[in-house]
């Protein structure tokens, strides 16, 4: 076995980290420039192969490298294939059998470049390893956070260099990415939110993608449904199941959740049940990705079950960055998901029962910034949800939306104004969803919006008031049946008049003002509904005559009345 000296790269990995030292922020083909002169004069492409593999054996597969090391070693490499006139060309297409001393999965029949490239994926992929010392834990929530910053920090400085590597293999045929590892790592970088990418390396991520699958016929599907979900996501996530009445295999249990099996005390958040959230940090962007990727006919229809297990468990998780992540993904899910199926198999209401304690996260318990955060994904998912079902299901769960999410989220934090603000928002959607039947909920929440729009400090907070303005005009084109002639129709004409009023004589707050004007004209549409002989029974603008009078700045607000009052009403539900 042939054993290829590799000081001359050792000393590359060197000189390219006192290029960092001497400039940080230094362009890669800048750095490459600059260590041309130490690349050698010759060399084959299984010397730099070997010398690679052996170098991040040694360097980043039993512990963390130090700063700089993995875009050291990207760079490195990067510079050796730029050079490509001094690398002897025979040996580029052999396979590597002769040496595998660098080959720790014993793949000895990879060939070079596909063993290059996977090397070159596990320096820049963000997969944390244990740390150096014993008497560190993973599971250390103070440990956890510093090694997952440094790597990311690594990752993200090291992935300019391992992408151009990539897409110099990758120009040799598109089979050169063909490695589970190399492939989960390019997906990883797919999403531009992520902290270890950017916009730009995440545009070269999917067009390394596309290029790839598009070179093979419904490879993209197969690699979803017999890699990526069966191979790659199950053992991660086979030890942090969800809590939800569903079996192993992802299908909706016969027999209803087992209260025996639900974990009791605090939950075991922790390296070994969950290693997608603190190992392996490539999971949920490679889920996501998967559910955004997967054909409706052929995937999500065919293979629905691989992907519940992960589904919920992301959704169900404590931390609420992770069950937001979750909830975005599952609305993603639904879009695809045929309502046939989401109905026979009872799958409607374990979504529901995952998504709906969502909308309890409320301060104080919650921090408001974080139940911000979360509300919005929540309610989203659980409307879209409703969307694939039909009849009294999809009745039972919007009323359930209202009374248990709205409501009682209003009755527990209404002192949080941005708690407000969401749930206002959240309202004037679900209503629209509702329709009509959403009258049983008037009682509830007209009171709600009267609170907050008569409040004389709204106006501290404009973004709220607007909302509840928004939800107000949304109640109005849904239960106009129930206005006129009802105790609503005064308490809405009330809250609008001191809702004007609070806002003063100066020429603040426009687009409020303008909403309110809005509001009172589309009042005055609704109540011209009531119609006697062919004539409207109510005219808004003779019931705030006398209202006007003693205060004339009210006719602004009522201007537009009278003349939509002339005309023939039509007003949809």
């Amino acid at each position: 076995m042939p054993h290829y000296k590799t000081q001359w790269f050792d000393s590359l990995v060197a000189a390219a980290g006192s290029v960092l030292n001497e400039n940080p922020s230094i362009s890669t083909d800048d750095a490459c420039q600059k260590l041309e002169s130490h690349v050698p004069q010759e060399f084959t492409f299984r010397q730099l192969t070997g010398s690679a593999g052996r170098f991040l054996i040694k360097n980043f597969t039993t512990r963390t490298p130090p700063s700089h090391t993995r875009q050291q070693f990207t760079l490195a490499v990067l510079a050796c294939l730029l050079l490509d006139y001094r690398i002897t060309p025979e040996h580029d297409s052999t396979n590597a059998s002769e040496d595998s001393s660098e080959n720790e999965d014993n793949e000895d029949d990879l060939p070079l470049s596909k063993r290059l490239v996977r090397s070159m994926a596990r320096a820049i992929s963000p997969v944390l390893q244990k740390p150096n010392h014993g008497t560190e834990d993973l599971d250390d929530s103070s440990v956890n956070q510093q090694l997952r910053a440094r790597q990311i920090t690594q990752c993200l400085a090291a992935a300019d260099a391992g992408f151009k590597i990539f897409e110099l293999l990758a120009s040799r045929g598109p089979e050169i990415l063909d490695n589970t590892d190399v492939l989960l790592t390019i997906i990883a970088y797919t999403n531009p939110a992520e902290e270890w990418t950017t916009p730009g390396l995440a545009a070269r991520a999917m067009l390394l993608l596309q290029k790839h699958f598009e070179s093979k016929p419904n490879s993209k599907q197969d690699f979803i449904t017999t890699t990526i979900l069966p191979t790659y996501l199950r053992p991660l996530f086979s030890k942090s199941s969800p809590q939800a009445s569903i079996t192993p295999s992802g299908r909706p249990s016969a027999y209803g959740p087992n209260p025996d099996a639900r974990p009791s005390g605090l939950p075991d958040d922790s390296s070994v049940t969950k290693p997608w959230k603190f190992i392996d940090l490539r999971a949920v962007t490679v889920f996501e990705w998967a559910v955004s990727e997967a054909d409706e006919e052929s995937t999500i229809t065919k293979s629905w079950p691989l992907f519940i297990p992960v589904l919920l468990t992301l959704a169900d998780d404590n931390s609420t960055s992770v069950r937001k992540r979750g909830l975005v993904i599952l609305s993603k899910f639904l879009d695809k998901f045929p309502s046939r199926i989401l109905s026979d198999t009872g799958l409607n209401k374990v979504f529901e029962d995952t998504a709906l304690p969502s909308l309890s996260y409320l301060p104080s318990i919650t921090p408001e910034e974080e139940s911000v955060e979360l509300l919005g994904p929540a309610y989203a998912a659980l409307r879209c949800l409703a969307g694939k079902l039909s009849g009294e299901k999809r009745n039972k769960l919007l009323d359930r939306v209202v009374r248990e999410g709205i409501l009682m989220g209003y009755f527990h934090a209404k002192e949080y104004v941005r708690i407000v603000e969401v749930l206002c928002r959240e309202m004037g959607d679900v209503l629209v969803e509702m329709g009509v039947g959403a009258v049983k909920h008037l009682k509830d929440i007209i009171p709600m919006l009267s609170t907050i729009l008569t409040d004389p400090f709204a106006s501290l907070h404009p973004p709220t008031l607007l909302s509840a303005i928004k939800a107000l005009q949304a109640v109005l084109a849904t239960c106009w049946p129930r206005i006129s002639n009802s105790p609503w129709q005064d308490e809405i004409i009330n809250l609008l008049v001191l809702c004007w009023l609070n806002l003063g004589t100066s020429d603040n707050f426009p687009a409020i003002r303008e909403a309110l004007v809005q509001t009172a004209d589309a009042l005055a549409a609704v109540l011209a509904t009531e119609m006697e002989n062919g004539k409207p029974t109510i005219n808004l603008s003779e019931v705030v005559a006398p209202l006007v009078a003693k205060e004339p700045s009210l006719s602004q607000v009522f201007s537009a009345t009278a003349s939509n009052e002339k005309q023939d009403p039509a007003l949809e539900s």
